[in-house]
């Protein structure tokens, strides 16, 4: 491992905001132009297989490469820094949510981020859409989903349907211009040699050591489930929000956003959150660095702060460290088990297809969340609000032009509700 690489995993965790992109970007100049750690050919093989696998793509294209650099410690070391300055934040916010809930002002300001969070939800919405939404067959499977998921259908269930439906569609959901595939908009480059350095064990083939690596990581997850249970730590939540947030993990192909719906549903229905308190989970997502994702970790600390008034500040660091904990176990364990292969792994046109129809399910579930999130800011108490729409609007613009980075718009959006408790 290079001498101070902590320093630079750290900087790009502490510096990861803008979504995905953003942090892909970061890692593109840190890791291939300025450190050489990955050239460009292999960053892009990696990139490429942690988009086909389910949890934060950035933090594991950051642990592939921390991999790449020093071996399994190299991995550790940088997809947790990577977490880390996002994770603390997230859960400093958290505390003064629930400490400051019925302080007016605090109350306020988280109050206030709601319409720029409706903003935000839409935004993901139309982005994510123009690239999942490319042919008609998807636009018919992503209202199919949306129909299903407001029937009341699990995500999961929605998932599922809409992967299976696409693998066996006998022709491709995205179009192709050029001979090119339109998602790649280029020829697959050329993939150097595999480095010795971090192949498998001597002996051992790659399939043999996913299975093993995976094997290892099985256990490690089982051991820490096992300890939180027996601890009864969070409150005793912590084995429910354990086993949640690896469901989620393990859930969101296509990204954050095409689980933190269900999960936020999910946290409503245990009593985790209140619905108002889905607003800020997500402001707190997306105003930090680090990976949407991070959303859990909010909702962790609510969950365990909220069962036991004398030990909240204790039960809700327990649930937020389980839930940051368990969430991120599954990525560590793929990227570990595949490593080895990444430069022969190529999307099958089944392949392709599935996750072509998951993204546009994935579509429906941010719109289904975009509109309710937008009922609650817009129609509060059954009465039309026509501030949280000036404030949703000039938010989008503001986005949408660049004005201003979406930390800065949420924040605005919290001095703004701030500011009207203290003079009205």
């Amino acid at each position: 491992m290079k001498p101070g690489a902590w320093k630079t995993w750290l900087m790009i965790g502490a510096t990861g905001f803008g979504g995905p992109a953003g942090q892909v970007a970061i890692l593109h100049r840190e890791v291939v132009e300025r450190h050489k750690w990955l050239d460009e050919e292999e960053f892009l093989a990696a990139m490429r297989l942690c988009m086909l696998l389910p949890g934060p793509e950035a933090q594991q294209l950051a642990t592939y490469a921390g991999w790449r650099q020093g071996g399994v410690a190299g991995g550790l070391l940088a997809g947790t820094l990577f977490v880390i300055p996002g994770a603390l934040l997230v859960t400093a916010l958290a505390w003064l949510h629930a400490a400051g809930e019925h302080l007016p002002l605090v109350a306020a300001a988280f109050a206030g981020t709601r319409p720029a969070v409706v903003a935000l939800v839409s935004l993901a919405a139309w982005r994510i859409g123009r690239k999942s939404l490319r042919s008609p067959a998807a636009v018919v499977i992503a209202i199919g989903a949306l129909a299903a998921l407001a029937a009341g259908a699990s995500f999961p269930l929605v998932v599922l349907v809409a992967g299976i439906v696409g693998f066996l569609l006998p022709f491709d959901l995205a179009p192709r211009a050029g001979g090119k595939d339109a998602h790649a908009g280029r020829a697959e480059p050329a993939m150097p040699a595999e480095p010795a350095d971090t192949a498998p064990a001597r002996g051992r083939s790659p399939i043999h050591h996913a299975v093993i690596t995976a094997a290892v990581w099985t256990a490690i997850w089982g051991a820490a489930y096992l300890v939180v249970s027996l601890l009864h730590l969070a409150g005793g939540r912590g084995a429910d929000i354990a086993a949640l947030f690896t469901e989620t993990t393990l859930l969101s192909l296509g990204g954050a956003y095409a689980v933190v719906p269900w999960a936020l549903d999910e946290s409503v229905a245990r009593g985790w959150l209140a619905p108002a308190e889905r607003f800020d989970a997500l402001a707190m997502g997306e105003a930090t660095p680090g990976p949407l994702i991070l959303v859990v970790t909010f909702i962790g600390f609510l969950a365990g702060w909220k069962t036991d008034t004398a030990g909240a500040a204790a039960a809700g660091l327990e649930g937020a460290a389980i839930a940051t904990l368990f969430a991120f176990i599954p990525s560590f364990a793929m990227v570990f088990a595949l490593a080895p292969l990444v430069r022969s792994i190529r999307p099958t046109s089944g392949l392709g297809r599935a996750m072509t129809a998951i993204g546009a399910a994935v579509v429906a579930a941010i719109v289904l969340l975009g509109l309710k999130l937008a009922f609650a800011s817009f129609l509060p108490e059954g009465q039309l609000s026509l501030l949280p729409i000036a404030v949703a609007i000039v938010s989008a613009v503001a986005l949408l032009r660049g004005w201003a980075s979406t930390p800065v718009v949420v924040a605005a959006a919290a001095a703004v509700g701030a500011l009207l408790q203290a003079i009205f």
